[in-house]
């Protein structure tokens, strides 16, 4: 299956002195993320200068990574006062604003990339001069308009996580218009040197405890008994503890103390603290895998070909932001609450109970210290012979026959709505980016991944009415447009037909605000309802003169709403109706094994 991020890359070469400035405004894991990209741009311009936009918060972990010439901090606090302030008017905003740009872009911008897809970074945008841009910008008329699909898709994800499985890298790669780089991201611009801190004629595996908030990390004694199992049983293995900031300092400190004994002699490190994010590079890269919560550690550790165990808690959607690249491993608990939503407050936080230490230590050990091509192999036997339960989740890394990044299930559990619809979104977004849909692959994929017989016909029946009724509304909204653009084309309007126009206008607000409440009535309708509303907030309305032209833009907004939903109704219905044909195959090769394990009983016993 192709995936968002495979869709028309650009052609290698070229780009020489080019200057590229990449606005990204948005998380600290992001910037990690933009690695491949930076990369991969690097290689298509050889010799171009690449310079950040980023906040200031951020300013360390920007500067660690060494991908760009320059870098340009924003005080994010500052600027949003700024903006929201009613006491400062909008031009004396917009001179400020403009007075920050030039600032960044000294000379000439070649080529913006603008991946803050909220409206400050849409201004931002716009206020850039640049001969080309890619991303997000800002319509004539203040609104913001999305260059891509990917970039819409990426502002519609944070409302609809249940339903992507599209890597953030991917998708940044799919923005910038360029493919996958051909190395390792950080290698080249990093060296990979990790000072010496890590001693030779040992396998060492890094652990990161720490994460942004309490919430998403493991329990420290989790931790302590997960290395104290790695130790016992691996005496040729050594753990080094990585991080920084005082309460990571302490809570290493702790885990050391706790483990510290003549038999694990020099056999467990503590760096917390004492790596710039480029000595971390090199540590990573020396180490045979890195198991960690959900930190910028992960990505850079993949981005120096070190594979990651990643421990997934709270309102972590790994799909969106999971290490890139083949073979990383996902645990997640499979509670019907996890993961979080985006806003959510736990005060019992069990996801994080889910994983036993000894079990999580084993699997480490299984995996072993050679990141090969039997390593898919050994994790499937630990996993078949150590099951993870049904409430815990492991997924594996692979790229799909697109190139796109999958992160699949490794055990076959019981499909839900959710994952089905998460794979059905997949195929719709890679015929949006002109690739062809491959459903025998998707159909593969649910068997190998899912086990289906829980889900029926009858769990999308519901769902399925409300789809059509959201197909009637948007077609209605077509409609609409077509009369609009008929009454404007017919000539010279006058009071009576500008009030029928004025009269059609409200039903299209009112047809709006409907679609919008299909999405939250149906969260499986999301992702058609958000890109519906982010496609048409970026119709300009900047030239009276040109009213006809954007009503047509505005009808076409609607027609590709219908588009979704139809090819959203097709899939699933065809999905249902293969999974009904092939159930009554199912049962008889179920009943086969049945009266063939008897018959291997029978004879045990007469023996």
């Amino acid at each position: 299956m192709n995936g968002v991020g495979t869709c028309s890359p650009a052609a290698r070469g070229g780009g020489e002195g080019r200057r590229i400035l990449i606005l990204a405004m948005t998380r600290m894991g992001d910037l990690f993320q933009l690695a491949p990209m930076v990369a991969s741009l690097r290689e298509e311009n050889r010799g171009c200068h690449i310079a950040l936009v980023a906040y200031r918060e951020f300013a360390e972990a920007a500067a660690g990574l060494s991908l760009f010439d320059e870098l340009y901090l924003v005080d994010a606090l500052a600027l949003r006062k700024m903006i929201f302030d009613d006491g400062v008017s909008w031009a004396e905003k917009i001179a400020r604003v403009r007075e920050m740009t030039s600032d960044w872009t000294p000379q000439p911008v070649d080529l913006l990339i603008n991946l803050t897809p909220n409206r400050i970074g849409a201004v931002l945008g716009y206020l850039v001069d640049s001969a080309e841009v890619r991303g997000v910008t800002m319509t004539r008329d203040g609104f913001r308009a999305f260059l891509d699909p990917a970039i819409a898709y990426f502002g519609q994800m944070v409302q609809n996580r249940t339903y992507n499985d599209t890597n953030l890298v991917d998708l940044f790669l799919r923005v910038g218009q360029v493919p996958p780089p051909r190395g390792l991201a950080l290698e080249g611009r990093m060296g990979g040197e990790d000072s010496g801190l890590l001693p030779d004629g040992r396998t060492w595996i890094a652990v990161q405890t720490g994460a942004s908030v309490e919430l998403k990390r493991w329990p420290e004694q989790a931790f302590v008994r997960m290395i104290a199992h790695i130790l016992s049983r691996a005496p040729d293995w050594g753990v080094v503890l990585i991080g920084a900031g005082a309460e990571e300092k302490t809570r290493n400190r702790r885990i050391v103390a706790a483990l510290e004994d003549r038999w694990t002699a020099g056999r467990i490190l503590n760096l917390t603290g004492q790596t710039s994010v480029a000595t971390l590079a090199g540590v990573l890269k020396k180490a045979a895998r890195l198991v960690s919560n959900d930190t910028g550690a992960m990505h850079v550790a993949a981005a120096m070909g070190t594979p990651v165990v990643a421990l997934s808690f709270a309102n972590l959607y790994y799909h969106e932001t999971a290490p890139y690249g083949e073979g990383h491993v996902v645990v997640q608990t499979r509670k019907s609450c996890a993961p979080c939503g985006l806003d959510a407050v736990c005060l019992n936080p069990v996801c994080r109970e889910e994983i036993d230490p000894e079990w999580l230590a084993r699997l480490v050990l299984a995996l072993g210290a050679s990141h090969d091509s039997h390593e898919k192999e050994r994790l499937g036997q630990f996993l078949a012979e150590n099951p993870p339960g049904a409430q815990l989740l492991v997924a594996r890394s692979e790229f799909d026959g697109g190139g796109a990044l999958l992160y699949r299930p490794m055990t076959r559990y019981p499909m839900t709505l959710e994952d089905l619809f998460r794979g059905l979104y997949r195929q719709i977004w890679s015929m949006e980016c002109g690739g062809l849909p491959d459903w025998e692959s998707a159909a593969r994929l649910f068997a190998e991944d899912f086990d289906p017989s829980g889900l029926s016909r009858g769990n999308w029946e519901d769902l399925r009415a409300e789809a059509l009724e959201l197909g009637g509304l948007l077609r209605e909204g077509e409609s609409l447009c077509s009369e609009i653009a008929r009454a404007l084309s017919e000539g010279e309007i006058g009071e009576a037909e500008s009030e029928a126009l004025s009269c059609t206008a409200k039903k299209l607000e009112e047809l709006d605000v409907r679609i919008r409440e299909k999405g939250w009535v149906a969260p499986a309708l999301g992702p058609v309802t958000t890109l519906f509303a982010i496609e048409k907030e970026a119709v300009a309305i900047d030239d009276p003169l040109r009213l006809l032209e954007m009503v047509a833009a505005v009808g076409r907004v609607y027609r590709q709403g219908v588009l979704r939903n139809d090819r959203l109704i097709r899939l699933a219905d065809r999905w249902f109706t293969g999974a009904e044909s092939k159930a009554p195959r199912q049962k008889k090769n179920a009943a086969g094994k049945d009266k063939a394990l008897r018959l291997v009983a029978e004879r045990a016993l007469r023996r």
